[in-house]
């Protein structure tokens, strides 16, 4: 759960209660990560045993902070405009991660081909 803060600003421009959810909060640092857990979570309990997504930097860390959870591996492709520090941080939580042209597309296309590869049956 994240936290929710009254916008003082917005709620007097507005004359009402207006309410931020703080999905920076996430444990990825993404609001990405409260659709994409669901996701994983809904895939598992059909059978999936990997993961496998493209990604350029959010959706690829709110996957795999998912995938870390629940215990199952993930292969993450980027592009190799995604910066090094979102590389060692979806390494250090346990993906694996294949860099793949230079430009998210490409990535994109390499991963829904790992995905088609046995026993790697889900694709974010």
């Amino acid at each position: 759960e994240t936290e929710l803060i009254r916008s003082e600003p917005l709620s007097k421009r507005l004359d009402c209660s207006v309410w931020l959810k703080m999905e920076n909060q996430q444990i990825s640092g993404s609001f990405k990560y409260r659709g994409i857990s669901l996701l994983c979570k809904e895939a598992v309990e059909k059978g999936c045993k990997k993961l496998v997504c493209s990604s350029g930097g959010n959706a690829g860390l709110a996957a795999t902070f998912a995938a870390e959870v629940l215990g199952i591996p993930i292969t993450v492709y980027v592009p190799e405009s995604t910066p090094k520090t979102v590389r060692v941080k979806l390494i250090e939580h346990g993906a694996t991660v294949m860099v793949h042209g230079n430009k998210w597309d490409m990535a994109n296309a390499k991963a829904l081909e790992a995905a088609t590869e046995a026993g790697r049956d889900t694709l974010l």
